[in-house]
């Protein structure tokens, strides 16, 4: 079987902490990544040319496997200049957890004049799913519109739940939009 084109995989040092973790069910801190512009090959430990480091936007298991995780890193507009064409995700330690083979993608700068966000998602298969833990930047979080579509649902719902009228929280029997009950 022939290798794909683009890949996500866990490195060597990857599969050793996730047979770790299992065994000892100590978790395995994944706090940050990297993309960079190397041509990044199946069997590599880390990056081959690192052009930008930072901490992981977001991070959920997969709901529909649990062997999955799921992590987006965020390239901020205020960085770039050069092609992403590899990633990477690293533990706490600085060892790189799984590498990404990316589509070649320019990422501008400002000085481009057209300054951008780009966004890595990775899918990782880990065998458990439970035994990762994902520590995120909260200044850095970005809201995908599958979220923001969730939370709208939750919503709608609670004030579907209150007979439509809008109030400060359910079951509050006041409403805040002058509203009768």
């Amino acid at each position: 079987m022939t290798q794909p084109l683009y890949w996500t995989m866990l490195t060597a040092a990857g599969r050793a902490k996730v047979a770790n973790a299992i065994g000892t069910g100590l978790k395995i801190n994944i706090i940050k990544f990297a993309v960079g512009d190397g041509d990044i090959l199946p069997d590599a430990n880390d990056l081959v040319n690192p052009r930008f480091t930072g901490l992981i936007n977001s991070s959920q298991a997969v709901t529909d496997n649990a062997s999955r995780v799921e992590m987006i890193g965020i390239v901020p507009s205020t960085e770039g200049g050069f092609y992403v064409k590899e990633a990477a995700f690293y533990t706490e330690d600085n060892v790189a957890f799984a590498i990404v083979k990316y589509p070649a993608t320019y990422k501008p700068n400002i000085d481009d004049n057209a300054a951008a966000e780009l966004g890595i998602k990775a899918i990782i298969d880990v065998t458990q799913a439970d035994v990762v833990n994902l520590k995120i930047d909260p200044s850095m979080v970005y809201a995908t519109q599958n979220w923001v579509t969730n939370e709208l649902t939750k919503i709608t719902g609670m004030l579907t739940l209150d007979g439509g009228n809008f109030t400060d929280s359910y079951p509050n029997a006041t409403p805040i939009d002058g509203g009768g009950i």
